[in-house]
């Protein structure tokens, strides 16, 4: 089993050729909200709620991100030799139909971007639960093309694989977009490093990441 890099900007690997660095966006800049069933205390503190606030009633399973999560991985080459990111993967831990009485939050998304990274968008309602599934075997399908088409809006496509030079930094946003349950996801990192191939299994700190359609708008 790959071993397992959460959120907030842990590095693993300091020896390795690569150090990966992942984190759940979770700011208003970058995502939109719903209230679970109990919590609608919560609506009017949405909107002038600060990070730390928002990522405690995210943990406590208060609220949860709807529509699409993203998720900001960066590498980085950390010796004289070149890495190649060979894949990323993503799984559908679980999908379940959504639960009544969620609220969603009024907040739009939008406040720009710093240095446009790499994106890719998935689907994750077109994916079989358990099943690892490649952004290559994906590129393409008619399923996939709306959350294709939001990526656009925070990068360039994904080209793999990627050769990483030393002190070379990049970046991509992985976008796990649900139109219609209540999913929790992860995604795993592989790269070779000229002798073997490595994986990291990215997830939010020990936990899958977990999107919800949107309750107004779920087919």
């Amino acid at each position: 089993m790959a071993p397992s890099l959460g959120s907030a900007y842990h590095r693993v690997f300091a020896q390795e050729p690569v150090l990966v660095e992942a984190e759940q966006l979770n700011g208003y800049c970058t995502s939109t909200w719903s209230t679970l069933p109990g919590n609608d205390d919560l609506l009017p503190r949405l909107p002038d709620a600060d990070k730390r606030e928002i990522v405690r009633w995210e943990r406590e399973q208060r609220i949860v991100q709807r529509q699409t999560l993203r998720v900001l991985i960066s590498l980085r080459g950390n010796t004289d030799k070149a890495a190649q990111l060979r894949d990323v993967t993503v799984t559908v831990v679980r999908r379940d139909p959504l639960p009544k009485g969620v609220r969603p939050d009024v907040r739009t998304l939008g406040c720009g971007i710093g240095e446009e990274p790499r994106a890719a968008g998935v689907n994750l309602d077109r994916l079989a639960v358990g099943r690892p599934v490649s952004l290559s075997a994906l590129h393409g399908k008619p399923g996939q093309r709306p959350a294709a088409k939001e990526a656009l809006d925070w990068g360039k496509p994904v080209s793999l694989p990627h050769s990483l030079n030393s002190g070379e930094i990049y970046s991509l946003f992985l976008l796990g977009r649900t139109e219609s349950y209540d999913v929790r996801w992860k995604a795993t990192l592989t790269w070779w490093d000229g002798e073997k191939t490595e994986s990291v299994e990215l997830d939010n700190g020990g936990r899958p990441f977990h999107v919800m359609a949107d309750p107004g708008g779920a087919r």
